[in-house]
């Protein structure tokens, strides 16, 4: 697929792919940086030479004792030409990012430590000769936090082949099992000072790999059994054909459920291996009858952290010497958080063996990149272009039409030239339906012949408002704004009629499915409807859209005495508009 989706979101999580070459264009330009840093790590590695990865170079120091040293190397590759064939402007990415992923993938596969921070690295591997606290992280995750560690050139073709798994994910996939190296690798380096937290990430990331498709529903027998017994005692007036349906009903409500989804999923990700080869020297593994019920028990303590701050408690933790299964009073038997690490381990690389590898295709990658901040450009910087106006877009370009004209009449911008846009409009408007969307466009139509010099205008502006504007003169937020920023002021409407649109406005902002505008234009529907029913005499309903109004400019000066003032009797049906959106009143205003 050429191109990108604006759905797609990976900043910065994509730096090893880039690397690697997978998005590149035929034929374009590449422009090449060599980045090298020195990490810090728990692996002694001092007749090695140096290690090739599929993205990357590490070069181990010579260094046996204290704290050994090891540079990550690699070559941050970025196109020359962007997509729209201009010279492209960046060079390269700073490094950091790149090199990270290395080392969080090295960390992940070898299960042992290289980051670029001493001050951590050496609170969390507690050099050879000194004591290890109980409740330390070497002791919490044997190997990865231990000094003196030793890697095996076995260890070290794993790392190669999943690291070339990795690359060969489609993007998503590749992201998700990012985002799962790192925060899992983070979560192990401050499991000592947050247990509870670094148990909740680990579990978090587990579940982050759950997929619909492997989800398969339980048995009767192994459904929770304080449940079973409520639903059993439920069903005893029913014949065992209905008892049945009810009983399958509910596993597959259960089944459809987040706890079971992530039960089953993981389940079935864990291969004969676990419980073998990977299994050897490990100190009181889970065993397989016992797995299904201690995922339900790490499920449980991820909702109580979640939901009630619950800590983990100190027999899941403390002075549990690396074992995987630990004695805890409240569930007896559970997974500690080496337990977890090592499950989440083999999961994750279970799940990048079963994705079919994808072939490199042209990608535009640039918003990916780490750095990138994107920012909404003020309305007057956009505006004007025509290109990519039409209905759908409408609502927005009204909104945005609003505020630039605002911002222009409070002297914040130098104004701008719709001259293009309201052309468009002009042919875009005998086409389309009445609804929201053609008012919008129509009330742009009309705000710029307010504002703009005649010679603007163009020949056929006075003949499209004669047609078209009388649209604004019905009740609706849209007309209002327009009479507001313009001379177009709609017949005069009941307080009835104000009540319904103040209301309708209301109930669509709460539901998320307002059209845009202003919040100035937002409490200024709300204060007209307070106003006209205050003059009606509906004081209780005028200070519920009084309240309205409060809360959606919430501290305004202007509108809380406004609000105290109609509250207490003393309505001031004078409020300032003008000095509330342009921040002068209309005198000065003319003045100016």
């Amino acid at each position: 697929m050429m191109g990108k989706k604006k759905s797609e979101h990976y900043r910065g999580q994509l730096m090893l792919q880039i690397a690697a070459g997978r998005y590149f264009r035929p034929d374009i330009p590449l422009r090449e940086h060599l980045h090298r840093r020195t990490f810090y790590t728990n692996v002694s590695f001092p007749f090695g030479s140096p290690i090739g990865l599929p993205v990357g170079t590490v070069l181990f120091s010579t260094e046996i004792a204290g704290m050994p040293t090891a540079t990550l190397e690699a070559i941050d590759r970025l196109e020359a030409q962007g997509w729209d064939g201009t010279e492209e402007v960046l060079i390269a990415t700073g490094g950091n990012e790149l090199l990270d992923d290395i080392a969080y993938v090295m960390s992940f596969s070898l299960n042992r430590t290289f980051m670029r921070d001493y001050d951590q690295m050496r609170r969390l591997v507690l050099p050879e000769g000194r004591p290890v606290r109980p409740q330390g992280a070497p002791s919490l995750f044997p190997q990865l936090f231990a000094s003196g560690q030793l890697i095996n050139s076995g260890a070290l073709d794993e790392l190669k082949s999943f690291m070339d798994a990795l690359l060969q994910l489609p993007r998503v996939d590749f992201a998700r099992a990012m985002r799962v190296i790192r925060n899992s690798v983070d979560a192990t380096r401050r499991a000592a000072d947050d247990p509870t937290g670094a148990y909740t990430d680990l579990v978090a990331a587990l579940e982050s790999l759950s997929e619909d498709s492997l989800t398969m529903p339980t048995t009767w027998d192994r459904y929770d059994s304080s449940k079973r017994k409520i639903i059993d005692a439920a069903l005893c007036d029913l014949d065992e054909e209905q008892a049945t349906r009810v009983r399958s009903a509910v596993l597959e409500a259960d089944r459809a459920g987040l706890k079971r989804r992530f039960i089953a999923s993981t389940l079935a990700k864990v291969s004969p291996d676990f419980y073998r080869t990977e299994a050897k020297g490990t100190i009181r593994p889970p065993r397989s009858a016992e797995l299904e019920r201690m995922l339900s028990i790490a499920y449980d303590i991820r909702s109580r952290r979640s939901h009630v701050l619950e800590n983990l408690s100190h027999e899941a933790w403390v002075h549990t010497d690396g074992a995987e299964t630990t004695f805890e009073p409240s569930f007896q038997r559970v997974l500690t958080l080496a337990g977890l690490w090592r499950l989440l381990r083999h999961v994750l690389k279970r799940y990048v063996e079963a994705i079919p590898p994808e072939a490199p295709e042209p990608w535009d990658y640039r918003d990916s990149l780490p750095g990138v901040i994107q920012m909404q450009l003020a309305p007057q910087y956009w505006i004007w272009q025509h290109e990519h106006l039409d209905s759908k877009s409408a609502l927005k370009r009204f909104c945005a039409v609003a505020e630039a004209i605002i911002d222009w009449r409070a002297g914040h911008n130098q104004g701008f030239d719709l001259t293009q846009v309201v052309e468009k409009i002009e042919k875009l408007v005998p086409c389309l339906p009445e609804g929201d969307e053609k008012t919008a466009l129509i009330a742009i139509h009309v705000l710029w012949h307010q504002i703009s010099d005649p010679k603007d205008q163009g020949s056929t502006a006075e003949g499209f408002l004669k047609k078209y504007a009388l649209v604004l003169d019905k009740p609706s937020a849209i007309a209002y704004t327009t009479g507001l920023l313009s001379n177009h002021r709609p017949p005069a409407w009941t307080p009835e009629q104000w009540a319904d649109l103040a209301d309708s406005r209301r109930a669509s902002r709460v539901r998320g499915k307002e059209a845009p505008l202003p919040p100035a234009i937002d409490a200024l529907i709300q204060i007209e409807a307070a106003d006209q029913l205050e003059a009606a005499g509906n004081h209780h309903e005028a200070i519920k859209f009084a309240a309205n109004a409060v809360e959606e400019c919430p501290g305004d000066d202007a509108v809380l005495l406004w609000e105290h003032r109609l509250i207490s009797g003393d309505h001031d049906p004078g409020f300032d508009v003008h000095k509330f959106l342009f921040g002068k009143t209309a005198v000065e205003e003319t003045a100016s």
